[in-house]
């Protein structure tokens, strides 16, 4: 089949890092039931083959988790220190000794690395937990990192399940787990609207196979999962199309096949050298005007 051409040149942008990031001195950039049917009411779409929206929270909510990141600022020729702050986004727990997957945006802003991770766990059974995060390795090209905590500060890790984003539809069930606008832990459903989107990564590499869904996204649920109606992660969200800056109901995910090929790419220490960056909005920045 030929790939459909979409180059999303997001007026919102990246969801987490580049919006909610708080500047020093203002910088310019930021297996359910056998039965037939659908659940009534909001889970309309959810054919009750699959799970509810609410059973595939109560199973991955404590998989999910807020990472608040610090930037390092800088020195002007005066000596004076500029920039730096404080960011929010989303990340999921892909293994049971402490790998966590997000957004390269969440953890990096024009390939300057954060300075600090916190990530915190407010799912069933670990409310209010916090650690500290490392960054193993984070991909601008196609905006996937991968931080690593300490298991045993968090014992009982539950992994999400991982789905092949190869095989979403049109049209199938979806909910969103994240952290919009610093609202923690929320959940939002929709489906898919479209497979095969190709998207705008930060360093203007081109993401191949991206979904977009209707699933409320905002600012924040960058890095969150987008999983299917059988409580299968199959993309990681990332960028919103949007004229308002908030959600419209155009929203796109990194499918979860090219996060985890990164992934292993990152824990191999194999991951290609960057794309260098372009100016795809052609007013001298590398990022969205977010």
């Amino acid at each position: 089949m030929r790939t459909r051409r979409f180059l999303a040149m997001m007026a919102a942008g990246f969801l987490g890092a580049a919006v909610l990031l708080v500047v020093a001195n203002m910088l310019g950039f930021v297996g359910g039931g056998q039965t037939a049917g659908t659940v009534k009411g909001a889970m309309t779409a959810f054919k009750t083959t699959g799970q509810t929206p609410q059973q595939i929270y109560q199973t991955n909510s404590g998989s999910v988790v807020e990472i608040q990141t610090t930037f390092p600022g800088t020195y002007d020729i005066f000596g004076q220190q500029t920039g730096g702050g404080q960011a929010l986004g989303t990340g999921f727990v892909v293994s049971e000794d402490g790998y966590i997957l997000t957004n390269a945006h969440v953890v990096s802003e024009s390939g300057q690395a954060v300075s600090s991770v916190t990530v915190i766990f407010k799912g069933s059974g670990s409310q209010g937990t916090q650690v500290e995060g490392t960054v193993v390795g984070a991909d601008e090209s196609t905006d996937v990192a991968l931080i690593k905590i300490d298991p045993s500060q968090t014992p009982g890790l539950v992994p999400v399940t991982l789905g092949d984003s190869s095989k979403a539809t049109v049209g199938e069930a979806v909910v969103a787990i994240g952290n919009p606008l610093g609202l923690d832990f929320s959940l939002s459903s929709g489906v898919v609207s479209a497979t095969d989107r190709e998207l705008q990564s930060p360093n203007g590499a081109t993401i191949a196979g991206g979904i977009q869904t209707d699933a409320a996204i905002n600012p924040g649920n960058s890095g969150g999962p987008l999983i299917d109606a059988n409580g299968r992660v199959i993309g990681i969200n990332e960028q919103i199309d949007s004229q308002s800056g908030g959600n419209e109901g155009i929203g796109f995910a990194v499918p979860i096949n090219t996060a985890v090929q990164v992934m292993e790419q990152i824990k191999a220490g194999t991951l290609p050298q960057q794309t260098q960056s372009v100016d795809p909005y052609g007013d001298g920045s590398t990022t969205s005007p977010y």
